[in-house]
């Protein structure tokens, strides 16, 4: 984990298949993009096919963790690098089954497939130590993330989601709605998603009015840093609930 370094990020791409025609190696290039990781992926599922390190407890524990990958940095909760490093490739599914010493049909989000994309992130030259090192392209939703002998299943996440500490609470926005709670109970307040409001330079707010509550978010394009692991996030979020004001982090300016 690197704290507090300028972000530095390479992508090295090295994508090829033989064989193939300009048709095939189209979605093939833009699989491989590091772009096409770009965004928050939560952990929804796994396969475990083989041996694995883990424990079935131990897999199911990783449920709902978040992935979040930047131009240049990756988080997974608290561990974060701002150093990262990407390569991808294609390859052959039977030749990726081999080196996890697995047989054909064996791994049931590849059944069908002859070719997959794996990306591989590091972290300031090293390979990143926990889940999310090794990328596997489903298509742009699903990733799966093998590790310890498990194959992790991860959907993106188009949602909006921010944090904040002291009270812990959270935030999370997309097309159907808002909510904001503090997940030890203090307070869980939920609207319809109210309309935009522009603000400068490139942010957003929303001002919701319920029976009980007045709740305003305003969301600011600037490097935000958790206020306990330090971990990098894309925005700056003001919640006010009731004329109380929550600061805290999170992702990338919504678009709904």
């Amino acid at each position: 984990m690197v704290k507090d370094r300028r972000v530095v990020g390479a992508s090295l791409l090295a994508l090829g298949l033989a064989g193939c025609g300009g048709e095939a190696e189209a979605p093939l290039a833009a699989a491989g993009d590091h772009a096409a990781l770009m965004g928050e992926w939560r952990v929804v599922g796994h396969e475990a096919p083989g041996i694995s390190a883990l424990s079935e407890a131990q897999a199911e524990a990783w449920l709902g963790a978040r992935l979040r990958i930047n131009e240049a940095w990756m988080a997974l909760g608290e561990t974060f690098c701002e150093g990262m490093s990407h390569e991808a490739e294609s390859r052959p599914v039977d030749e990726l089954l081999a080196g996890y010493r697995l047989g054909d049909e064996s791994l049931p989000p590849l059944d069908g497939r002859e070719v997959v994309v794996e990306h591989r992130l590091g972290c300031d030259d090293r390979p990143w130590s926990t889940l999310g090192g090794t990328l596997l392209w489903l298509d742009e939703t699903r990733l799966l993330a093998p590790w310890e002998g498990v194959f992790f299943v991860l959907e993106r996440d188009d949602g909006f989601r921010a944090y904040g500490n002291e009270p812990f609470w959270n935030l999370a926005i997309d097309e159907t709605g808002l909510r904001f709670a503090d997940p030890f109970g203090g307070f869980d307040v939920r609207t319809p998603l109210p309309e935009a409001e522009s603000l400068e330079p490139g942010g957003r707010a929303y001002h919701a009015q319920t029976e009980a509550h007045a709740l305003r978010v305003e969301i600011l394009p600037e490097t935000c840093r958790d206020s306990m692991a330090g971990a990098p996030f894309e925005t700056r979020v003001t919640v006010t609930l009731d004329g109380e004001r929550f600061e805290g982090c999170g992702g990338a300016v919504p678009t709904f």
